[in-house]
């Protein structure tokens, strides 16, 4: 079996449109790749960009591949995010990404699952007391990463914002 291919980006910041036309780019001239992991602010600063997220959300522009985000705060997160929370779809304990939309999923909190055979361990958002729902993790996500730390076994990839670490083990 070949190792997967993965895509990494940072901040995407709402510009949907140019990351997928840059994936699509990517795609044709190295690809093809199996899953896009974004890492950073994923959601628009300004209110503009809101209409091109939600062209992609209500299924009027296409997402080509898998996409996996953390950074779940900007303009229109909390509006998207609460809809995608209260999904009966999304219910439960569910680490491997809330769905949002076809091919695209959100890494909520801290988790720990596996990506086309390799083991990915994320923490999404902002240290936050206060309680906040969106682009915070709470201290039971980083009790979490701890349990999952002392775990035996490799961990392939780990996901944080703003410090991205990617560490892949190979035999």
């Amino acid at each position: 079996m070949a190792p997967p291919r993965i895509l990494v980006c940072g901040d995407v910041n709402g510009r949907f449109n140019q990351l997928y036309k840059r994936v699509s780019t990517v795609n044709k001239s190295a690809g093809p790749f199996d899953v896009l992991l974004c890492v950073g602010q994923f959601f628009p600063d300004s209110p503009e960009n809101n209409e091109e997220f939600l062209d992609y959300i209500q299924g009027r522009s296409q997402i080509s591949i898998p996409t996996y985000f953390i950074g779940d705060y900007g303009i229109g997160a909390p509006k998207v995010l609460s809809v995608v929370s209260n999904d009966p779809k999304n219910q439960g304990f569910k680490m491997d990404g809330l769905r949002v939309c076809d091919n695209l999923f959100w890494l909520k909190g801290s988790g720990k699952f596996t990506l086309h055979g390799l083991s990915v361990v994320y923490l999404s958002g902002r240290h936050s007391s206060s309680g906040q729902l969106f682009g915070t993790y709470s201290p039971d996500d980083v009790d979490a990463l701890r349990a999952w730390a002392e775990e035996p076994g490799v961990v392939d990839l780990f996901l944080r914002y703003p410090l991205l670490l990617v560490i892949v083990f190979c035999d």
